[in-house]
């Protein structure tokens, strides 16, 4: 027996759905069990899935529904362990559409093998699908991650391991290959949907295939065992962010950590690198460590279009940086004094120069040099009435 009970895979933000997935479960499983112990049978008529014959809506009802208290606690148990690195790297969304397309993939295999090797299409109840795509998903993206397992042969030789996921759960595909082969050829079933199962694993692995997900390399995996137990990323080595970075170059909270971690160091290829991959989602994810990788570290902002610092100013405006932003602005304003951007600029220069500052002076000396470069642009009306409100 070899039972897992954590992946040392760091996760940076808490599963939201995978606890909501876990937590309906459990909720289910209270209101359609005798005493909490096994499900009514009328339950398992009424909303089971036996592909063909009960409705449609059953192939999702089913999939919220357990046996007993040990078939609930094994599938929570996995989904908790192998859930929320998924749900991580592929974002809710993904992670929901891959869950339950497994689930669906998983019931549609079993009933179709089960009448192929000469068994009975017969009602389907549990998650064992969606999980094993979980399951599947994660063999895929983090193949040599350490799983720490429970593992009992006998009475005498038991105990506590960390075997790469790889070997984890290719155990559990061939059991369940293994178990569902001779039940179709012994006529002699177990109970347990073992094409769900392998259904579910493939669903898993060929999604990420078709979306394109990173996979992490065994060095990765073994810097983020290192560092599994570290709550901060900022505290992780340097070295380690830049390959978790590289592994997961969309993931925002590993940029943060490496840019913040390589400014104690005065790394700036390092710092300029991260940027740059980012162009332009982390303007709005953070504006404030664009601004200042652009204004105080004077880190490259040609890497940036001028409609995305432009963006980026008035967020810090927003935030009250008026300062900040203003050096933004006089960046479009005098580096890219061609472009459509340079006009609003300067107009929000001049703004800032009078309802900040109540500097008069340098607010006309903005409004001046607006009209001289865009005597017909769309600012010109708003940089007229500003001018009377200076007076």
């Amino acid at each position: 027996m070899l039972i897992p009970y954590k992946a040392k895979n760091p996760v940076l933000r808490f599963p939201m759905a995978t606890a909501c997935i876990i937590g309906l479960n459990f909720l289910v499983f209270l209101f359609t069990t005798e005493n909490f112990l096994f499900i009514r049978e009328q339950i398992v008529k009424d909303f089971g899935c036996q592909v063909g014959v009960t409705p449609i809506y059953t192939f999702f009802t089913a999939m919220f529904l357990h046996m007993d208290p040990l078939h609930l606690i094994g599938n929570m148990l996995f989904l908790w362990v192998f859930g929320p690195s998924v749900e991580n790297r592929l974002g809710i969304v993904k992670y929901l559409a891959l869950y339950f397309t497994a689930g669906f993939i998983g019931d549609l295999l079993q009933a179709a093998l089960s009448v192929a090797l000469g068994g009975k299409n017969l009602p389907g109840i549990g998650a064992s699908g969606c999980i094993m795509g979980v399951v599947g998903a994660y063999w895929y993206m983090y193949s040599w991650s350490p799983i720490c397992c429970l593992y009992w042969i006998t009475w005498f030789v038991r105990g506590v391991a960390e075997i790469k996921a790889f070997w984890v759960i290719g155990i559990y595909v061939l059991l369940d290959l293994f178990e569902g082969l001779m039940g179709g050829v012994t006529g002699v079933s177990g109970g347990v949907a073992n094409f769900a199962h392998l259904g579910g694993v493939a669903a898993g692995v060929l999604g990420c295939i078709v979306l394109k997900i990173p996979r992490d390399s065994s060095e990765v995996s073994e810097l983020k065992a290192m560092c599994a137990g570290e709550k901060d990323l900022n505290n992780m080595p340097l070295y380690a962010l830049e390959a978790m970075r590289k592994a997961e170059p969309e993931n925002l909270e590993l940029l943060h950590a490496l840019v913040y971690r390589a400014m104690k160091t005065g790394e700036m290829n390092i710092i300029s690198t991260a940027m740059t991959g980012a162009v332009p989602a982390l303007i709005d994810s953070d504006p404030a460590l664009v601004a200042l990788f652009i204004t105080d570290l004077r880190g490259d902002a040609g890497i940036y279009r001028s409609i995305h610092l432009l963006r980026l100013a008035g967020l810090m405006e927003r935030q009250g940086n008026p300062d900040q932003a203003a050096q933004i602005y006089w960046l479009i304003a005098n580096g890219r004094p061609t472009d459509p951007e340079a006009e609003a600029a300067l107009y929000r220069l001049a703004l800032i120069a009078w309802s900040t500052n109540r500097d008069a002076a340098k607010a006309k000396e903005c409004v001046a040099e607006l009209q001289r470069r865009f005597p017909y642009g769309e600012m010109v009306f708003h940089s007229n009435a500003l001018l009377k409100k200076i007076g």
